[in-house]
């Protein structure tokens, strides 16, 4: 399953210079529950890599108090606000789709 997630950027940020709006998007697997890609429509590379390693590997519903303090705790760029809200919206989208699914 891939779900995306979205956040209006600050203006003063790369990616809000680019676009309006911050991607979050994850491939989940749909037996494990699991994150095995995402990424971003964050500007720089190293900020990119930053929330496709926190992701993979977890579960999106599960692990997002764990997910939501790391960027809280540990993303200091002008686009934290920006990621969060992103990540928030791709779980709620998740859980949508996981009960249209009926799982």
């Amino acid at each position: 399953m891939l779900v995306a997630g979205y956040a209006q950027l600050p203006q003063s940020t790369g990616a809000g210079q680019m676009w309006r709006h911050l991607t979050v998007i994850a491939r989940i697997d749909l037996d494990s529950g699991l994150v095995v890609d995402a990424s971003t429509t964050l500007a720089t590379a190293v900020a990119d890599q930053f929330v496709r390693e926190l992701l993979i590997g977890s579960d999106p519903v599960r692990d997002s108090e764990r997910i939501l303090t790391t960027l809280e705790r540990h993303y200091f760029g002008n686009g934290r606000k920006a990621i969060i809200g992103a990540f928030r919206d791709l779980v709620q989208r998740y859980e949508e789709c996981r009960s249209e699914l009926g799982g």
